[in-house]
């Protein structure tokens, strides 16, 4: 076989690899930009209800008395969920305490964030499911600590919030566009296992190969131009 032959195979080969990469590139490009960030990071999705005030008349116990009893605790924080004062304790381990019995009220219960993410989303979806994620998380939001309450509305874009069990605190929200970018995200960088590393092996590879398409492109180009040339030079 001429080495000709062969590096037109090698093209060949090479160009087919990169093409079908680069329609997912493509595709995934197209759906990125045509889909708005505002509406994949789901802001839309949040009411605009804002913040109760603290209720201190019902405020009885000192924030001094909580750092006493939390002494690995980094950030203690006086607000409101679902309607009653409560202190949200950071540190090794995160914990709510009521703010007028000095109670731990953490984990909090699937009644509370019910009412709590029913307060926080726009629009009047029903809820169709609440459940308690303690130990796998979801890839989706790999980077949230469990333990987690999910709570998936009802609707084509099937929303989910997920709040923390032990603050109450809104971690995140994700939908169907989001999850669908996220794909499109994963193909891009092809990262497919934690859709994070845009310096993977992979996408290195695939880059390489591209240039090597290319530029093999061009130089059987320059070779079949300078065939054509050649017999014209002979006369």
């Amino acid at each position: 076989m001429k080495p000709v032959t062969l590096f037109r195979k090698m093209h060949r080969w090479a160009t087919l690899i990169i093409g079908v990469q680069a329609v997912l590139w493509t595709l995934g490009g197209v759906y990125m930009t045509v889909i708005p960030l505002p509406i994949i990071h789901g802001k839309h999705m949040m009411s605009d209800v804002q913040p109760a005030e603290i209720d201190w008349a019902r405020v009885d116990i000192d924030p001094g008395l909580v750092l006493l009893a939390n002494p690995d605790a980094h950030h203690v924080r006086l607000t409101m969920f679902d309607g009653e004062p409560v202190y949200q304790v950071m540190g090794e381990r995160h914990s709510l305490i009521s703010a007028e019995t000095g109670k731990v009220v953490s984990p909090v219960s699937e009644e509370s964030v019910r009412r709590v993410a029913r307060t926080d989303f726009a629009g009047d979806a029903e809820i169709i499911a609440v459940s308690l994620i303690e130990d796998d998380v979801p890839l989706e939001i790999q980077n949230a600590t469990p333990p987690l309450w999910r709570v998936d509305f009802a609707g084509w874009n099937q929303p989910s919030f997920f709040y923390s069990a032990e603050t109450g605190q809104f971690v995140s929200r994700r939908h169907n566009l989001w999850r669908g970018f996220d794909i499109a995200w994963m193909f891009h960088i092809m990262d497919y296992k934690d859709r994070t590393d845009m310096d993977n092996w992979l996408l290195r590879i695939m880059t390489a190969i591209g240039l090597f398409s290319a530029l093999a492109g061009i130089g059987l180009l320059i070779y079949r131009l300078g065939g054509r040339k050649r017999p014209e030079a002979a006369r």
